[in-house]
């Protein structure tokens, strides 16, 4: 092998700087803050902060107050990546009672027995209940982050009897 095909061949080889890549983050940097950002989320929430709130909303009663920000819930809607899997939310629209028109895909849709949007304390939560095959009764409780354009929080699965700390990223 020549020098010069050497020297094309080494920079093929060469791995590109971080954030340049074709990864789902701008930086490994961005990757660690949700990750913290989802623990802290995920423990207020298991402390009882909105967890309470997004529960009593999920009643299904149609009673529940209204949003005191609808404009604010609309940053909800979009397509959302799950930062670990292929996971996707898909928020179309949220109405100024909270109700979200979602749907959840896996590749394939799964069935959203029941989505809102609350904003209580100040805060802007998503809450999301799966119900279809390997999915019966599965929930995501997860907030907005405005600093990362993020959601984060737990993703409860019955039938594994699991909580799991995720974060997803608009696609």
């Amino acid at each position: 092998m020549s020098s010069k095909n050497a020297a094309k061949h080494s920079k093929k080889n060469r791995a590109e700087p971080a954030g340049r890549g074709k990864g789902r983050f701008r930086s490994p940097a961005i990757a660690v803050i949700l990750v913290v950002v989802a623990v802290s989320v995920w423990w207020g929430l298991k402390r009882g902060g909105s967890e309470e709130h997004a529960t009593d909303r999920s009643a299904g009663d149609g009673s529940s107050a209204q949003l005191s920000s609808p404009e604010s819930a609309q940053r909800l809607v979009g397509r959302w990546q799950r930062t670990d899997a292929g996971y996707v939310i898909e928020i179309r629209t949220v109405d100024r009672a909270g109700a979200v028109d979602a749907a959840y895909f896996n590749p394939n849709p799964i069935h959203v027995s029941q989505a809102l949007a609350s904003d209580a304390g100040g805060a802007l939560d998503l809450f999301i209940e799966l119900m279809d095959v390997g999915y019966p009764g599965a929930t995501y409780k997860l907030r907005y982050i405005p600093e990362y354009d993020a959601l984060a929080g737990v993703y409860h699965q019955p039938t594994a009897g699991q909580d799991l700390e995720v974060a997803f990223q608009r696609k």
